[in-house]
């Protein structure tokens, strides 16, 4: 499968979460904390664009009802503290491309305040503040001596596409990350109650070695594989039945030039899983996701498939585990440090 990496952007970008959320170093003259905030929202070529700040300025008037609630939501602690250091947390749901391109403005509010509200009233707050502030570790596995950690984080910089990140990190470096957000099913055009909605899954750039790396030591699950597994223990957890993903053309930075590596990051992906995309462009799948027939696998990759189904499948214990103590404790995760032990599968 072909890897988007998050490409011709520094790569200093992808410190995701190494540092505490808000220090950006782009500062603006004005003393005007309004026009301040909308200009700090934006990436700084988005900064120098008079028609977007107009924007999103519109739109926020247009939907007055939606910035109400948004306000009224981020007034709760720990958010406020988030939207003082960082305003781009609120604004972005204004842009037009949060999340899923074509999304109308209620909807986007609609996922973004479900998503905190639900986090607020499940999480203790100091694992809120956490995840919000930092990274969260969910599970570490030492083997051939490296470290594979899998964490979780408030999405950024690039923070439109998704609200939490998961990240893969080899030996403390972040080289694959799945952005997620908590939905309410209805935007999915979905039954279920709420959702998973994957709208990001992307390789870091310059990190090759390490990704090819992760993959062959970790039973060759590829890093996507990985961290959808690390999902299903987060959904497992929390009780959302339902994981969801963006195809190539609803990702927020589909562009022709770009088609092929966002229909293999996805489209291709997703549907290799056997995962169907429903009718408003959503791939949909109840969890935990049905694996396909053994019967279905080429002769001679049933034991290798064995295996790494049941690697997969203890991430998912481990990071819901993980989530269910830290619930239970109102704590910080403890670090599992220990390999993971495969059992070998006898092939049928």
């Amino acid at each position: 499968m072909s890897t988007l990496t998050l490409g011709n952007r520094p790569n200093n970008e992808y410190e995701v979460g190494r540092q505490m959320i808000g220090n950006d170093s782009r500062k603006t003259d004005s003393k005007n904390p309004v026009i301040e905030s909308l200009s700090t929202y934006l990436d700084p070529a988005e900064t120098r664009s008079p028609a977007r700040i107009v924007g999103v300025v519109g739109r926020g008037l247009m939907h007055i009802g939606c910035c109400f609630e948004v306000l009224r939501l981020v007034k709760l602690l720990p958010f406020a503290e988030s939207t003082w250091k960082n305003p781009r947390f609120v604004f972005k749901i204004f842009t037009s491309d949060y999340l899923a391109l074509g999304l109308p403005v209620p909807e986007r509010v609609a996922c973004f305040s479900h998503h905190y509200r639900r986090l607020h009233t499940t999480l203790p707050h100091r694992l809120l503040r956490q995840t919000l502030h930092g990274q969260v570790a969910l599970h570490e596995i030492h083997m051939t001596g490296h470290r594979f950690s899998l964490t979780m984080c408030l999405s950024g910089p690039f923070f439109k596409e998704g609200e939490f990140s998961l990240n893969l990190l080899v030996d403390g470096e972040i080289v694959f990350i799945l952005s997620f957000t908590i939905v309410p099913g209805w935007v999915l055009k979905s039954s279920a109650p709420e959702a998973l909605l994957i709208s990001r899954l992307q390789g870091v750039k310059a990190h090759h070695t390490q990704i090819s790396l992760a993959t062959e030591t970790l039973h060759h699950v590829a890093p996507p594989a990985l961290l959808l597994a690390a999902l299903q223990g987060i959904a497992c957890a929390l009780g959302i039945g339902e994981i969801a993903s963006v195809c190539a053309t609803k990702h927020i930075c589909y562009a022709e030039v770009s088609a092929d590596l966002c229909k293999s990051a996805y489209d291709d992906f997703f549907a290799e899983l056997g995962i169907a995309q429903n009718a408003a462009g959503f791939f949909l799948t109840p969890v935990p996701i049905q694996d396909k027939p053994l019967a279905a696998i080429k002769k001679g990759h049933k034991l290798r498939t064995k295996e790494k189904r049941e690697f997969k499948r203890q991430i998912t214990e481990r990071v819901s585990q993980s989530i269910l103590d830290n619930l239970a404790a109102g704590a910080e995760p403890s670090r599992a440090e220990h390999p993971i032990q495969i059992p070998v599968a006898v092939e049928s």
